[in-house]
């Protein structure tokens, strides 16, 4: 897809700004709820553009300028009218950045798209940030320690060598199908980006609980002035949180075989802090030492999701066909081969 001229990659490096819309308008204070504290209820959209980690192409850049903005914007809009596949995550942007970098690029070396259709899409915004990490600078997720690397490589090993044999029995096998397949629950953090990426947060003095509209899970955290030794592991972990000033801070330990490839002693640290109308900010920081060099913050503004003010269920498990028709087809494959 051409555009009205390539993106300019700069070396310098940019300082980082509050962008315009990020910021509270004049006059306008923090709603608080009966107990004085922010109130952060409402459904919001997970839903921005920019990329979790900077592309190597912009280097060292920061921000981007308002017309590079606008043109990514229009390649995005672009796309989305023509129909196609949806784009998810960060292919949103990177699909926009390639083509405005090379604009007659085939589409083979573009960043692939995802086997939905284009129904499956939803709004983007863009901002000029070139990364949702704020720290390092970089922005870029730090590197793995070597204890990490040899338990990735064990763990890939280990793969290859269960699947070299046959699954015994059909317990086994559709253990061995992807988590989103068998429909297991939401994910943390809360960074969404694809469908559903919407979250409801209701508030109490003692408790603070935020419904995930994928796989329609409810995280349900206690407000208490320190944490407490781990029980069960859990997917979602063992959460409490705090208010820090006018910020809500969540610590949550104890994951089941960790997230966004950590170990299972990963310490998350989420921060909700409304900075604006209809603008929620949401950080997170992931602190393993056993599997990055140091800890990485990344920084989302959320919005008010449009819609009716509810969320829809998700009503994955009732509507899962994906699970019985993986089964169907690696039983037609078998029987195609003669097995």
């Amino acid at each position: 897809m051409s555009s009205s001229r390539p993106l300019m990659i700069a070396g310098l490096l940019m300082l980082v700004a509050v962008p315009a819309w990020a910021q509270a308008p004049e006059g306008w204070t923090v709603p608080r709820t009966a107990d004085g504290r922010p109130d952060l209820q409402g459904i919001w959209a997970s839903d921005s553009a920019t990329p979790l980690q900077r592309p190597a192409a912009l280097g060292d850049r920061t921000t981007l300028t308002d017309e590079e903005v606008a043109s990514l914007e229009a390649h995005a809009a672009a796309y989305t009218a023509q129909g196609g596949d949806a784009v998810f995550g960060d292919s949103v942007f990177l699909s926009a950045l390639a083509s405005l970098n090379e604009p007659d690029a085939p589409d083979g070396d573009r960043p692939p798209f995802w086997s939905y259709d284009n129904q499956w899409m939803e709004g983007r915004w863009f901002d000029n940030r070139t990364s949702l990490i704020v720290d390092p600078p970089n922005g870029r997720i730090p590197p793995l320690t070597d204890e990490a690397v040899a338990r990735n490589e064990r763990a890939r090993a280990d793969r290859e060598a269960a699947l070299a044999r046959p699954p015994r029995g059909v317990t086994e096998e559709l253990a061995r199908l992807d988590r989103g397949v068998l429909c297991r629950g939401g994910r943390l953090p809360m960074s969404g980006r694809g469908y559903n990426s919407n979250y409801q947060i209701f508030q109490t003095p003692t408790h603070v609980a935020m419904q995930m509209e994928m796989m329609h899970d409810t995280r349900l955290i206690p407000v208490r002035a320190a944490g407490q030794a781990v029980g069960v592991r859990q997917d979602l972990g063992d959460s409490y949180g705090r208010w820090e000033d006018d910020t809500f801070v969540v610590e949550t330990t104890g994951f089941t075989g960790g997230i966004s490839g950590s170990s299972e002693n990963v310490r998350l640290i989420e921060r909700f802090t409304r900075v604006g109308p209809e603008r929620l900010q949401y950080e997170y920081t992931l602190d393993d030492p056993s599997t990055w060099t140091r800890p990485w913050t990344a920084r989302i503004f959320m919005r008010p999701a449009p819609g009716t003010g509810f969320i829809y269920e998700y009503a994955c498990h009732e509507g899962n066909y994906a699970a019985e028709l993986s089964l169907r087809s690696t039983r037609a494959a078998e029987k195609a081969a003669g097995q």
